[in-house]
């Protein structure tokens, strides 16, 4: 049956356009790219790391039947991706297509759309969802081989979006934290040495020329010593020497003055900064995160406009001091190695920006009347700020200010980072980050003795427990906020966290067919439920009436459901994210009473509108009960379809339980 974009029962054929896994056929480009073949040949110097060439090869020569992937590791500044355009230039005729791509702190989907451009897509031919677009990328892939340089990776997850599939396909890694590429897709590691002398000589000579540093081979020698074949620091050197004038005498002996050890080199750089650049350099130094800093983050402590702080970050780009990528600023971890000597306390600056401007941006993102009660005369930024980016942009960097604070025993901090990280981790991707902050925020609410907000920290931490579906520890959590609680509002706010702590267990429960054990827990859930909404009527705050009535309908029969949703909806009509879990439960409620096509035609409908608020669970969760809603009418092959479609979604998304659920009831199926 056809209902707009909504399609339910059995065809010979069937295509959505919408979010679709597995072997389905994507149109070309309108006006389709050239192949990409040539690589970018390496310096004409570069005579180094043979060993690691030579292992490169290994890997993918010892997986012909499958894609080959190495990541290439290595101290900062050493040349990783040097050394990984080196060997695509050696072994081009490998492969039928090269694409290079840069990571860091990208979306995901972003990151794909620079992949389909290269093919030839242009932006209205791409699918919107991150999942839409990795398979438009594997499908249009699917007959070359391709090799695929990927920098700046941050994680395993971001990977495997890129990951094209035609045998013989090689993928070249470069970045941290990607544990999980080696235990699950077999990828090799290749440690990168610092550069030969030889090698050295080359990247001084490319920015400084032969002439000069001929004129002085002792010196010359004492400098690729200090740099002891540290790509960075060569470039640091190569800067310096390139200014007119400069000689390596000169060079080498400011650096002995400085006690000849290698960070001297930046001393040197350090010391012919004007005052601004200086203050700038110091502040990455004493920045908590990757190093990777926003325009507005520096204009902020400098007390500068964003076009004096650009012009000054600038200089520190021209003196290969810092790079920009993605729009944002990145210092190499050896500069900020030799700039954290220099920060002084510039670093309590740092995470106080990030303290009190991350609570101000997470509160316009998502206004929950806490921060105010805690700290009178709180005000959220202005409404012409885009909340959700920023704070999404800066997850890495909140979560990393937020172990320096509580290092250095800021204790309100720690309790505002973690509630500008909220927006971020309610919706459950996120349930380990999520545990490790709140716990260090229940930590820092007692040292301050500051029960209103341990109790909403605990709150917080109780909901990571319940995502890693440890029930046990997050109804002791919820017991423990009802214990702090000293007034309706927070009574009613620790019922609701309770009643959730059996209705998640419950649903499960259901899903899987105990129902007698559902019943109990949802009955006990209820209960929570309903005297927190007494509160609520009494306390009259319109938002939290319709939030408690949205989770009481969870748990009550359909027609009941359908008028607590509704005057939910009336409450919360202004909040896309809460309208989406709305339509969930409406759909789902329509599922319970029979009604499946109706509640399925609601639950397809909402896709768009929680992939644009990130709520990839509301997205699964959708897909489960199509899922279920197919099977109770007989089309088993649309069940199937429906949950590999969730499946996919919750493992490109890391929701490890959901996934875990599916393939389960995949197997039964």
């Amino acid at each position: 049956m056809s209902d707009g974009n909504y399609f339910d029962g059995e065809a010979d054929k069937v295509f959505q356009a919408r979010d679709v896994y597995g072997d389905v056929h994507f149109h070309g480009p309108r006006q389709p790219a050239a192949p990409a073949l040539q690589v970018q040949a390496p310096p004409e110097h570069y005579r180094n790391n043979e060993r690691q060439l030579a292992a490169l090869t290994r890997i993918h020569d010892e997986v012909p039947d499958r894609v080959a992937i190495a990541i290439v590791r290595g101290a900062p500044g050493s040349g990783r991706t040097t050394l990984c355009e080196t060997w695509l230039h050696q072994h081009q005729d490998r492969f039928d297509r090269f694409y290079d791509v840069r990571v860091g702190h990208r979306a995901g989907a972003d990151v794909l759309a620079e992949l389909l451009s290269k093919l030839g897509y242009g932006p209205d031919e791409m699918q919107a969802s991150l999942e839409g677009r990795a398979a438009m990328w594997q499908s249009q892939t699917a007959k070359f081989k391709v090799a695929l340089l990927v920098d700046d990776a941050l994680s395993a997850a971001e990977v495997k979006a890129l990951l094209p599939t035609h045998p013989g396909s090689y993928v070249l890694v470069v970045g941290s934290g990607l544990e999980a590429l080696r235990a699950r897709y077999s990828a090799r590691e290749v440690e990168l040495e610092p550069l030969s002398d030889e090698a050295a000589l080359g990247v001084l000579a490319a920015l400084v020329g032969d002439e000069k540093l001929a004129a002085e081979p002792e010196q010359l020698k004492e400098l690729l010593r200090i740099c002891a074949g540290s790509a960075a620091e060569l470039n640091v050197a190569g800067v310096l020497l390139a200014r007119p004038g400069a000689t390596v005498r000169r060079l080498v002996g400011r650096i002995r003055a400085k006690g000849a050890l290698a960070s001297a080199v930046y001393d040197v750089a350090y010391e012919q900064m004007g005052e601004r650049e200086q203050a700038a350099y110091r502040i990455f130094g004493a920045h908590p995160g990757d190093g990777t800093v926003r325009l507005e983050t520096v204009a902020a402590l400098l007390a500068l406009d964003e076009y004096d702080t650009e012009d000054t970050l600038q200089k520190l780009v021209s003196a290969k001091l810092i790079e920009v990528i993605g729009g944002r600023y990145r210092m190499s971890e050896l500069a900020r190695m030799h700039a954290a000597t220099l920060a002084g306390e510039l670093s309590d600056a740092v995470v106080g920006y990030y303290a009190e401007h991350g609570l101000r941006i997470a509160e316009r993102a998502l206004s929950t009347g806490w921060p105010k009660k805690i700290w009178p005369g709180f005000t959220p930024v202005p409404a012409d700020v885009d909340a959700w980016e920023w704070l999404f942009d800066e997850q890495g960097n909140l979560a990393a200010a937020a172990e320096v604070a509580l290092q250095e025993g800021a204790h309100e901090n720690v309790i505002r980072l973690a509630r500008a990280l909220w927006p971020v981790y309610k919706d459950g991707a996120y349930p380990v980050e999520l545990l490790a902050v709140s716990q260090d925020a229940v930590r820092a609410a007692q040292a301050a003795a500051m029960p209103l907000a341990e109790g909403l920290v605990r709150t917080q931490l109780g909901f990571a427990q319940l995502q890693r579906r440890d029930w046990a520890a997050a109804l002791e959590q919820y017991a423990a906020a009802a214990e702090l609680a000293t007034t309706p509002e927070e009574h009613a706010s620790a019922l609701e966290a309770r009643g959730l702590a059996f209705f998640e267990p419950g649903l499960i429960a259901r899903q899987q067919g105990r129902d007698e054990e559902a019943v109990s827990l949802y009955s006990q859930a209820e209960a929570c439920f309903r005297e927190s909404l007494e509160l609520a009527e009494q306390i009259g705050d319109p938002r939290r009436l319709a939030l408690i009535r949205m989770h009481l309908a969870k748990v009550v029969p359909p027609e009941e459901a359908a008028v607590l949703l509704a005057q939910a909806e009336q409450g919360l009509k202004n909040e896309p994210g809460n309208l989406v879990k709305i339509r969930l439960w409406q759909g789902r409620k329509l599922i319970e009473a029979g009604s499946y096509e109706e509640g399925a035609a609601l639950l397809a409908e909402l896709d768009a509108a929680a992939e644009k608020a990130k709520l990839q669970r509301e997205r699964i969760a959708a897909l489960r009960s199509r899922a279920e809603a197919a099977l109770a009418r007989g089309y088993r092959d649309q069940a199937k379809a429906h949950a590999e479609d969730a499946l996919g979604i919750a493992q490109l998304h890391g929701f490890t339980a959901e996934a875990t659920d599916l393939l389960i009831w995949l197997e039964q199926l």
